[in-house]
């Protein structure tokens, strides 16, 4: 059981404020029982933002931050080879934390992580956003019902397209040990939905490479799964897309029905094959949605913050990023790895 659980609004320090902190400051003017009251960059010129609209404090270092002993919880929106110290620092300071997938970028860390947060008896979660939109909620429950009938195979098809310049802006960008490559980084949402869906994989045979762009990591993967049930699975993922994002789809088929997810931030259905009344209904309503982007961001921290204020410990059941973390490291080992003469550099684990 949680302790020591706030009575006024939780209080949140936020770790990172680069592009994806924006939507949390989204997230926070629309949450009535959570407030920020810190935010730290090691550029200040990026903390301004904050410290003008929500009127907090500033710091370049985050150590700073975590000497603040009104602060319940910390988000950390930082590269994410940074994740797990930072993580630990804050779980020693007492603060419950929310982390920006990857989780981290070794199962090493994620265990030191995770450790660490018993030790403390605080709330550690990963931002499984996608988990709490409405489509990937609906399908979820269509699967527990089974309504699909037997899973047969899961696919999961990214093709997506990033310059050579969105790599070069930032030294750790497309960098082993502080970003990853598409699976790390772009894909990890789609393989944690996967698993969501399917359950966990017991085999891989991967090809992994750089083809289009000069960077550490990979930015093309290929993958076929065998799941621990038996089914297949095949992951398409690439930021080689030229040029633009061009698909965003994972297809579940089942004995009774199949759909394919899709649409923007996976909350739609391109396939919907399924029989039943009330089935399609629900499909029908939930489709009538319209949601903002920052929807499944502001969904997790509510849980968050439900977890802390009642000690509603279920409602983070959500937010476990070691799964996704672990079935990316199953895809580096089970992978082999192609060395085109372009387009890369020469290490590559």
């Amino acid at each position: 059981m949680l302790t020591d659980k706030p009575s006024k609004p939780v209080k949140f320090g936020v770790i990172g404020c680069g592009a994806i902190a924006w939507r949390y400051m989204d997230v926070f003017e629309n949450l009535k029982f959570a407030t920020v009251i810190a935010v730290a960059d090691i550029d200040l010129k990026k903390t301004v933002p904050w410290s003008k609209k929500i009127k907090c404090q500033a710091f370049a270092d985050y150590r700073n931050l975590l000497e603040n002993k009104n602060i319940d919880a910390v988000i950390i929106a930082t590269p994410s080879g940074l994740h797990a110290q930072i993580a630990i620092e804050a779980l020693h300071a007492g603060k419950h934390v929310v982390v920006e997938k990857p989780m981290a970028m070794t199962l090493e860390q994620a265990d030191a992580m995770i450790e660490a947060a018993k030790r403390a008896n605080l709330i550690l979660g990963t931002m499984l956003n996608k988990r709490y939109l409405p489509a990937c909620v609906f399908l979820r429950r269509i699967v527990e019902q089974g309504r699909l009938g037997r899973l047969l195979s899961g696919s999961v098809s990214l093709y997506w397209y990033r310059p050579q310049e969105y790599y070069d802006e930032s030294g750790w960008r497309g960098t082993i040990s502080m970003d990853g490559g598409v699976l790390m980084n772009q894909a990890i949402h789609h393989l944690d939905l996967l698993l969501w869906y399917m359950g966990n994989v017991k085999k891989v045979h991967a090809y992994r490479a750089t083809l289009g762009h000069n960077m550490e990591a990979e930015d093309t993967a290929v993958a076929i799964l065998e799941f621990e049930d038996n089914a297949l699975g095949t992951i398409n993922a690439s930021t080689c897309a030229y040029p633009k994002n061009m698909e965003e789809t994972l297809t579940i088929i089942g004995e009774k029905g199949s759909v394919i997810l899709g649409g923007s931030d996976l909350n739609g259905f391109r396939v919907w094959h399924m029989s039943g009344a009330a089935t399609q209904s629900a499909f029908n309503a939930m489709h009538k949605l319209h949601i903002p982007k920052w929807y499944g961001h502001y969904k997790a921290i509510e849980a968050v913050c439900l977890a802390i204020i009642d000690g509603k410990e279920d409602a983070i059941k959500n937010l476990d990023g070691k799964p996704a973390l672990e079935l990316v490291h199953k895809i580096y080992s089970g992978s082999t790895i192609m060395k085109p003469e372009i387009g890369r550099k020469e290490s590559m684990e």
